[in-house]
């Protein structure tokens, strides 16, 4: 009797246990991505790097990684920040997180050291060449960032976490550090602040920074435009080359100066890592947290990243929007111009108006197909009982928001257009 119930309970699960044998395990050696088809157009892909050290002789993480392409055909550029966890094989080694391939590089002798490492295992696992890197570390960044004279961030999902109240103190003491706030608005960062934002981890999550450093990287752009860094690129390359670890020729920061000068925002995408879309979370046999790449979602991701932003239907369509503060906040207006500018939208900010405890939006188009209202309410929270449809054949704008006390602009878990 006891020999029959094990044999059927053996029958019942034997399925289950034949399917789990033959189910690779995330901790295989994956097979090779096919190389990503570019298209037709002339790209090029840049590999932006961030250590995490300050120490010249330790070559720590590789904590920042954000490729950069470059579409010179239509003078485009798409942005993709790589999670520091991804789980993948790094080639001639093992699978392993991602931000360990350049120190794996550097400490085995592999040819071309830790940049060339780190450019395979994104060949190998992601099907993307990379064309050039550029590597900084915490001291480097924050140098950049001063010399520019500092930069300015409108930020759109507010931050705590523990800072160091001056950067020269000692971090290892805890006295030294004190619970820092960062709250939604228009903030000038120097370098310390600017880490600080670009590494924030206490109230956040690894695929919100990569969002961060994006956000980074456009600003940086727009202060080396404002200061007409872009014309005196020939004079100012050999200072850069004195803070960067970079294979960039001069050749080529010379041929893009033409795009630098004439991008904007609309011409700019961003992309990031979704959870349960293009990674999983799994625990590795080393007992750490990692995140899975799922083959097919990521492939579909790199197809969005090489398309031209310029042919998203959002943009061909130029929806014009005009922003109002009635919130009573200094720098509402921007902060909600800079969220539309991530999804693609164009807008123009409108005078300051009275105050309005609520936001409100406006749309003059009364389109009911292809219409951008649904983007907006998404993006701005903006439901649809603070929503009015007037179309207006000679109107002026597209779409009017009115942005009230009650605006909440951290939306990037919900929207999805450009993520």
């Amino acid at each position: 009797m006891r020999r029959s119930v094990i044999l059927n309970l053996l029958l019942l699960f034997l399925p289950a246990i034949i399917a789990a044998q033959d189910t690779p395990s995330p901790d295989d050696i994956p097979e090779p991505m096919p190389r990503m088809s570019e298209g037709g157009y002339d790209i090029v892909n840049f590999l932006l790097i961030g250590a995490d050290t300050s120490n010249p002789n330790n070559i720590g993480r590789t904590d920042v990684l954000l490729i950069v392409s470059v579409n010179k055909t239509v003078g485009t550029v798409s942005m993709l920040s790589l999670p520091r966890d991804l789980y993948v094989y790094i080639p001639g080694d093992r699978v392993y997180r991602i931000n360990t391939a350049y120190s794996v590089g550097e400490n085995s002798g592999f040819e071309g050291g830790g940049p060339q490492a780190l450019i395979e295992t994104i060949r190998y696992n992601l099907g993307l060449e990379i064309d050039y890197y550029a590597r900084v570390d915490f001291n480097d960044f924050r140098q950049i960032i001063d010399d520019l004279g500092g930069i300015e961030i409108a930020v759109a999902c507010g931050l705590e976490d523990w800072r160091l109240i001056a950067p020269d103190l000692d971090p290892e003491l805890e006295e030294n550090w004190e619970m820092f706030t960062l709250p939604i608005g228009v903030h000038t960062m120097d370098g310390d602040l600017a880490l600080w934002y670009a590494r924030s981890r206490r109230t956040t999550s690894d695929f919100d920074r990569g969002r961060r450093h994006q956000a980074l990287m456009r600003a940086i752009w727009q202060r080396i435009r404002a200061l007409d860094l872009i014309e005196q690129i020939t004079d100012v390359y050999p200072q850069v080359l004195e803070i960067v670890d970079t294979n960039i020729p001069l050749e080529e920061i010379l041929n893009l100066v033409p795009l630098a000068a004439s991008l904007d925002s609309t011409r700019i995408a961003s992309y990031t890592f979704r959870p349960n879309i293009e990674v999983t979370s799994w625990t590795s046999p080393e007992g750490s947290s990692v995140l899975v790449p799922v083959r097919d979602a990521v492939i579909a991701l790199e197809e969005r990243l090489l398309q031209p932003p310029t042919e998203h239907q959002l943009v061909r369509e130029q929806p014009s929007v005009e922003v109002i503060n009635a919130s009573g906040i200094y720098g509402m207006d921007r902060v909600a111009a800079e969220r539309l500018a991530w999804e693609g939208f164009m807008s123009i900010i409108g005078e300051q108006a009275p105050y309005q405890a609520y936001s409100s939006l406006t749309d003059y188009t009364g389109q009911t197909k292809g219409s951008s209202l649904e983007m907006l309410q998404l993006t701005l929270n903006i439901g649809a009982e603070a929503t009015m449809i007037e179309p207006t054949a000679e109107r002026s704008v597209d779409f009017r928001v009115v942005i009230g006390e009650n605006f909440r602009p951290c939306t990037y878990n919900v929207t999805s257009a450009s993520s």
